[in-house]
């Protein structure tokens, strides 16, 4: 649990309040570190991530819940506002610690495979926590400043933001003495307890053997795996259980702009063994609308 007060400074640099909000101050403050009520909860993570780090706990994972404090206009003039909000904290080094060996998606040869494949496991993170929740989840870009500007997402639930993440930015890092890179992730309760929880679903382990098999095709870095999964799964396929990525690598014989993305496809019916000539003709499909999204297959 970290303090309520923050700086004037750390106040405005993340805020996650809605535009025109404004912080709530303190009549007599302490001192100008603690003189307005928090607006995120980010701040009070990293001091804690840096307290841990200070006393040479390099794999530290932290979470909180609390609330954040702003004044807003209303009919009855300013209201004061306490949405809650989730935060999740963890260093590079402990989020490289729970990564499979051997497990990396990205096998591109070059210094940000290691940072590009780390920010993958903190994103599981942020997933685990919201598939409690019910909703379609998206994700997108556009984040806070303070993010590093290529390892971080925005999430969308049902079109709603309910959560940003990612690698703190560099400059954040040196500017608090962090002594190695952190990943933040803050989410909004307020959203999240509206969609409610995901309703539990049962389904009995299949008799029958299941049949995989892999594609390998070169995108466009403009084409995301949830654009491939929706193509896919938008065939109505009965059978298709899992629509997966296994591997993805960018230069060598790649063109700039593209990577190469080794998909895994599993099919399975719970009446009966699959026919080799069924498993094709689904293949061929999945083949075909993957080209339609501009992939080319490699083989």
């Amino acid at each position: 649990m970290s303090l309520t007060f923050i700086s004037h400074a750390d106040a405005e640099r993340f805020s996650l309040s809605a535009a025109g909000a404004k912080v709530l101050e303190l009549e007599n403050p302490l001192s100008e570190e603690a003189s307005v009520m928090r607006t995120s909860l980010a701040p009070g993570m990293l001091d804690m991530l840096a307290w841990n780090l200070n006393r040479d706990v390099a794999e530290a994972r932290l979470f909180e819940m609390g609330s954040v404090y702003e004044l807003s206009d209303g009919p009855q003039g300013e209201a004061r506002r306490e949405p809650r909000r989730a935060c999740l904290g963890a260093t590079a080094a402990a989020v490289r610690s729970s990564l499979s060996v051997g497990g990396a998606l990205d096998v591109s040869k070059g210094e940000h495979a290691v940072a590009t494949e780390t920010f993958r496991g903190f994103k599981g993170d942020v997933e685990n926590l919201l598939a409690a929740f019910g909703g379609d989840v998206s994700y997108g870009r556009e984040t806070a400043e303070y993010f590093h500007p290529g390892r971080t997402a925005r999430v969308r639930v049902n079109g709603v933001v309910v959560a940003q993440f990612g690698q703190i930015h560099p400059e954040v890092v040196e500017a608090r003495k962090l002594r190695q890179d952190v990943f933040l992730a803050e989410f909004d309760l307020e959203q999240l307890y509206r969609l409610g929880l995901r309703p539990v679903k049962f389904a009995a382990l299949g008799k029958y053997p299941a049949v995989e098999r892999d594609f390998s095709f070169v995108f466009g870095d403009d084409i995301s795996f949830e654009q491939m999964q929706g193509a896919a799964t938008g065939l109505k396929i009965a059978e298709l259980r899992e629509f997966l990525p296994v591997e993805i690598f960018r230069g060598g014989s790649i063109a700039a702009g593209k990577y190469s993305a080794l998909l895994r496809v599993r099919f399975q019916s719970g009446e009966r063994t699959l026919r080799e000539d069924e498993v094709v003709r689904w293949s061929e499909r999945i083949v075909a609308v993957l080209t339609g999204l501009g992939g080319a297959q490699r083989v």
